[in-house]
């Protein structure tokens, strides 16, 4: 009778750890798609900012989001957050723009996702992704501003 009380103590103790653990690893998710829509909108409001000075490029570090070197005084974003769902380090990867500035963060955690659907609004492309390390979280300027002219097609004169 003893064997079967610690046997079913073992069992409900690793079922209570397991919903723990979920609980846990949900309000991270929670946590990770506040913290990246934050980057993702800060990067938004830094491209946008350069309509005052007619120049529309991205920041070149995380850092600039916080404290816009074109603007003194001039904040994106209220911290710089870590990736709640990262081991070690808990940095973000960045993704560069087409002017080598950045575009958008990702986490840096492969662990496979609890959220694969009903995503808020703004977030729907992160729907069907498995693991974390696809939760992108960018910002994606129109084509018509972010093209440098240095790559534009050049159009040959013709001569009469």
């Amino acid at each position: 009778m003893v064997l079967v009380a610690v046997v079913i103590t073992g069992l409900m103790a690793g079922v209570a750890a397991t919903i723990a653990s979920r609980v846990m690893q949900a309000e991270r998710e929670k946590e990770l798609l506040f913290r990246g829509m934050a980057y993702q909108n800060a990067i938004k409001s830094y491209y946008q900012a350069g309509a005052q000075l007619n120049t529309f490029i991205f920041p070149r570090s995380l850092n600039d989001l916080l404290n816009d070197p074109r603007f003194p005084g001039k904040h994106h974003i209220r911290a710089l957050y870590v990736d709640p769902m990262g081991k070690g380090r808990r940095e973000w990867r960045v993704i560069r723009s087409i002017d080598g500035g950045i575009a958008g963060v990702v986490s840096s955690s492969k662990q496979k996702s609890l959220k694969t659907a009903n995503f808020p609004a703004g977030l729907e492309s992160l729907a069907g992704k498995k693991s974390y390390a696809e939760w992108v979280f960018q910002y994606n300027a129109p084509a018509a501003i972010q093209t440098p002219r240095s790559v534009m097609p050049r159009v040959p004169v013709q001569q009469k």
